[in-house]
């Protein structure tokens, strides 16, 4: 690992048995303490007949896992600790990070991994995330950059998976004649969210 000489950190980089990607870097003098998981797929992953499925699991993770059912474990957890959470979908990657006082962290971080272990996708979270995807959705169709972003997508060749609608609504969320939505939302966390898609 190249390090500045002026650079007083400690940092340690090292792959796991499962082939999880792990950088950890050590500044006793940091206010906070972080973390960021980053998972190699994104949008682009998304299935033709499923535009933003994957922004929609994004959105799904937060709600409860196996060691914490509870909707709003984590959320609370990370406000009660002076931290601050959120998480995007891009194209190519899809990122969860978080902030906290640094006592805090081992709490963070076990509430943060249950994420990718166990999730519950619990089908009455469903509904209501389909309307929150919808909201984002709404809320920034005015917006400049993004309307920017749109127009580029339409003069693309529209056989690359980059042109395609990526955020999602209601509609690209709806269940299907032969594939309910919730059943497509666990199929792809199965078959993307693995360890080795992963950099922590």
């Amino acid at each position: 690992m190249l390090k500045s000489p002026f650079d007083n950190r400690e940092f340690d980089a090292f792959v796991l048995p499962n082939q999880l990607k792990v950088l950890l870097i050590s500044d006793p003098e940091a206010e906070k303490a972080a973390a960021s998981m980053d998972v190699a797929v994104g949008s682009g992953a998304n299935p033709e007949a499923i535009p933003g499925l994957a922004h929609f699991l994004e959105h799904m993770l937060f709600l409860g896992t196996g060691k914490y059912p509870e909707a709003d474990s984590y959320q609370s957890f990370i406000s009660a600790n002076g931290g601050s959470h959120n998480a995007f979908t891009a194209y190519e990657n899809t990122n969860y990070f978080f902030d906290i006082r640094p006592q805090a962290l081992p709490g963070a971080l076990d509430r943060f991994s249950r994420f990718f272990i166990d999730p519950l996708f619990s089908p009455e979270y469903v509904e209501r995330e389909r309307h929150a995807v919808e909201s984002e959705f709404q809320a920034r169709r005015r917006d400049d950059r993004r309307r920017a972003h749109e127009v580029t997508k339409q003069v693309m060749n529209p056989a690359h998976g980059w042109s395609r609608f990526a955020v999602g609504d209601l509609r690209s969320l709806s269940d299907q004649e032969d594939l309910a939505i919730r059943d497509a939302l666990i199929d792809f966390y199965h078959q993307y969210y693995s360890a080795n898609l992963m950099s922590l």
